[in-house]
């Protein structure tokens, strides 16, 4: 009697575990149908950015036509699901929530234009605050201590500037400060890129003699808020099981759209194109440290560039004083000196300074090639950005 009920226990305890491999593998298959559908998406023509006009003139009827597109794409991809159990655990679940990110935006973006930039805000901060999808926004992404970001300026003559003049528009200067993509006029940021390139592209390519770069380094993690774009355009690269971190980017395509439209009149004062960039930066100026975001300058559609290529701009979070620099900022990095390109090339014709050994083809682990001229790629250790990298790398960092 005894063995008998011994045989049941394992025939049942055999069961269970033959039942629960079932819904594992079945689960694993459901993840793996889900990425698939979602990266369809995202590699679709319609999610590439950076955004251009093209034959549109006007800046409202570009985007609602770009959004208007997204809604279709996920409208047609819902009606041809490949799996039935799709139906409720894909982002068709979240299809309401992307149609009011979209009406939210384009409503922030009329109110603007009626004169009511209080009322936009107010609108994008609802917009943002109500949808589920501010869960995966208010996940930081973390810049690691130690990390290296560039500032650039341009000045002719080979003395170099102070560190100071590359860091942000000091506070008894802020009259200077104009509209820019992430910040608004009066309010000092501190915009920095993951490579001298970047910086470069950032700048509308200046000449090469008139370069003027600092490395600074995190002292702490910072924390950012990632609306970076290399998935919309380079989605075959990406390698990950977990399809909740695609289908955030499927998610925010809206957002990351609005905040990804080339300046059409970079000497215009006002340009619609900052409009939900600076609304989003007001918005999660209060937990995050800054944005990371693509450029807008570097269109990896259409070049055969290796590497992440991005900017990160930090606000200033100092607004007692009318004189000097955020102590916030001052604290968070620390900085080379100045060195300018041309004195760099001046001072030694080779890669290097005489203390530094040679550089080493990884100098920049974000950047392995470039292709600036069609046809030639280059590792970036070879390019006069890698070398100016190599020569701040041999650049002690000291206290702001």
């Amino acid at each position: 009697m005894m063995k008998l009920n011994l045989d049941i226990t394992v025939l049942v305890f055999t069961n269970e575990l033959i039942l629960l491999h079932l819904c594992f593998v079945h689960s694993h298959q459901i993840n793996q149908i889900l990425r698939m559908e979602i990266l369809d998406l995202i590699s679709d023509a319609v999610t590439n950015v950076p955004i251009s006009y093209g034959d549109t003139k006007d800046f409202r009827k570009l985007i609602f036509s770009k959004l208007s597109r997204f809604k279709e794409l996920i409208d047609s991809a819902e009606k041809t699901s490949s799996h039935p159990f799709l139906e409720h655990h894909n982002v068709f679940t979240y299809k309401r929530s992307i149609e009011k990110l979209i009406d939210g935006l384009l409503l922030s973006i009329d109110n603007f234009y009626e004169g009511k930039p209080a009322k936009a805000y107010s609108t994008f901060s609802e917009t943002m605050n109500s949808l589920d999808i501010t869960e995966y926004l208010d996940k930081n992404s973390l810049l690691p201590c130690g990390s290296n970001l560039y500032r650039m300026r341009n000045a002719v003559g080979n003395y170099p500037l102070t560190i100071y003049e590359l860091f942000h528009i000091p506070f008894e200067k802020r009259g200077l400060v104009q509209s820019q993509r992430f910040s608004i006029p009066g309010l000092p940021s501190l915009y920095t890129a993951n490579s001298i390139y970047v910086a470069w592209e950032e700048m509308r390519r200046p000449n090469v003699d008139t370069i003027q770069a600092i490395r600074l380094v995190n002292q702490r993690d910072i924390k950012l808020l990632d609306i970076t774009t290399d998935i919309y355009n380079n989605n075959s690269e990406i390698n990950t099981d977990n399809p909740s971190e695609i289908l955030y980017k499927l998610l925010i395509w809206p957002l990351v759209a609005c905040c990804s439209v080339k300046v059409k009149n970079i000497n215009d004062t006002f340009k619609p194109e900052y409009i939900i960039p600076q609304l989003l930066l007001q918005w999660s100026n209060k937990n995050l440290d800054g944005i990371k975001y693509s450029s807008t300058h570097i269109d990896l559609n259409n070049t055969k560039h290796k590497g992440t290529f991005y900017n990160v701009v930090l606000p200033v979070k100092t607004f007692n004083v009318d004189k000097g620099y955020c102590r916030h900022l001052k604290r968070l990095f620390k900085s080379t000196n100045v060195l300018p390109m041309q004195l760099r090339q001046i001072s030694t014709i080779i890669d290097r300074f005489s203390h530094q050994s040679s550089i080493r083809s990884d100098i920049n682990l974000n950047i392995e090639e470039l292709e600036l001229i069609e046809g030639t790629a280059q590792s970036y250790s070879q390019t006069l950005f890698g070398i100016l990298e190599h020569g701040l790398s041999g650049i002690d960092i000291h206290s702001l």
